[in-house]
């Protein structure tokens, strides 16, 4: 009898000293993340972690282990924190580590009654918030099935390439998210599960990401300026342009006030350049009216087996600079096609297009533009053969897929999809510093 009421005693102790929660805690993003806190009194410590072995069945038992023998990864789930404990009256403080997949921080936080707030602070010393509240179970906080398989019916419909639907490497990813969806348990979860398994899609990077709640935000009227990188040197950073006329005009006005005999075009990077900005922008770079070329959607796509030629563009497309500056219809569009009308002022000196092997997108398809009709010299690395249109979708008002619904083909008819463009001066150092040695 005496050894029954020690067991029991002995389990008494070890329950009142580990105690866990669940808390439905959201990031700066606007991320949901399901956080389990477990929490052992004996030592004053903590450990959370979101969904366990998320992370290890996201990238399959083998890779994981090779990964955590290689000392790449350290747990099982997606994010894991850890680290000391205290209390005072209802209140409990952590003080630890909050690690997610790319990167870690140091983490202060306190929970009291129902409500969780934090502080994660990175590198340079700037804070990001994190705040939270207790919730019931470690169930999935909303319906992830349903928000994968409607990102999957917009991408089949949508997509510029109908072949997508129906090839091996789009069956296989779809059949590896269906068999995880149903585990998915939080929103940084689903959007890490898209990422990972999608890495060999053609259409990367593929993704379902939270809409930021700051995103409606009243923003003031931003100041273009044109950069000084060297006397007589101008530079221009192509995700940094107006989609107005009169401040793309100002922005030249500028640059033919100061006499620059040189401009510099960054396109290096994933651009995030608009239609609108990139054909604004070409009408200041030529003095005589040219066609560029054209987006296809996948309206036309469906409907055509033929690639138009400039006679055709203003027949059956938009031009350009008449796409949405919201970019949410492009899709309901044949496409649009670009036909730069000289500015009355345009830019009558040296240009050059700075690229890398990611210069993609609209810059990529202004690059292929300028080294056709010989109007830049393009100098860095061979861009990345992705000159597309993408596009943001809105899932169930609170997440977004953003899918390519338009490919480029220049005026000759020519798809540069996987092609890539290749510089005129090909370097390996910084496109730029090597640009202004000349």
């Amino acid at each position: 009898m005496l050894k029954i009421f020690l067991l029991l005693f002995s389990m008494l102790l070890a329950f009142n000293s580990y105690s866990q929660t669940h808390w439905c805690v959201r990031n700066e993003n606007g991320e949901e993340l399901l956080l389990t806190i477990d929490i052992n009194r004996d030592n004053l410590t903590f450990e959370a972690h979101t969904r366990k072995d998320a992370l290890k069945e996201m990238a399959g038992t083998f890779t994981y282990m090779l990964a955590k023998t290689a000392g790449k990864l350290r747990y099982p789930e997606i994010v894991h924190s850890a680290g000391k404990i205290s209390f005072s009256a209802d209140t409990t403080f952590y003080n630890g580590t909050f690690d997610y997949l790319d990167k870690s921080f140091p983490l202060s936080a306190k929970t009291w009654q129902n409500h969780f707030t934090g502080l994660l602070t990175d590198n340079k010393n700037r804070t990001h918030p994190l705040l939270g509240e207790k919730v019931s179970s470690d169930k999935p906080l909303r319906d992830y099935p349903t928000i994968i398989n409607t990102a999957f019916s917009i991408t089949e419909k949508l997509n510029w390439d109908r072949s997508l639907a129906g090839s091996s490497e789009w069956l296989s990813f779809k059949s590896k998210v269906g068999d995880l969806k149903s585990k998915i348990a939080d929103d940084y979860e689903l959007g890490a599960v898209i990422f990972w398994l999608g890495k060999k899609l053609p259409i990367t990077p593929y993704e379902i990401r939270k809409i930021s709640k700051r995103e409606n935000d009243s923003k003031p009227k931003k100041i273009y300026s044109v950069r000084e990188v060297k006397p007589g040197t101008a530079y221009l950073d192509l995700s940094d342009l107006p989609v107005e006329k009169e401040d793309m005009d100002q922005l030249f006005k500028d640059i033919q006030k100061k006499e620059y005999a040189s401009l510099v075009l960054d396109a290096r990077g994933r651009k995030n350049m608009h239609l609108v900005s990139a054909a604004l922008l070409a009408d200041h770079l030529t003095a005589k009216p040219a066609d560029w070329g054209l987006y296809l959607t996948r309206k036309w796509i469906d409907g055509n087996s033929t690639i138009p030629m400039p006679p055709m563009y203003a027949k059956s497309f938009k031009n350009g600079l008449m796409a949405p500056a919201n970019g949410t219809s492009l899709s309901a569009e044949n496409g649009y096609y670009l036909k730069p009308v000289p500015a009355s002022v345009a830019f009558h000196g040296k240009i050059y297009l700075l690229m890398d092997q990611k210069t993609s997108r609209i810059a990529e398809a202004l690059a292929i533009w300028l080294k056709s009709d010989k109007l830049a010299t393009l100098a860095g690395q061979k861009s990345a053969g992705m000159p597309m249109l993408f596009e943001n979708f809105t899932i169930d008002n609170e997440f977004r897929i953003n899918i390519p619904t338009a490919q480029f083909y220049d005026k000759l008819g020519k798809s540069w999809l996987g092609t890539g463009v290749e510089p005129d001066l090909a370097t390996d150092e910084d496109a730029l510093a090597f640009v202004l040695k000349k």
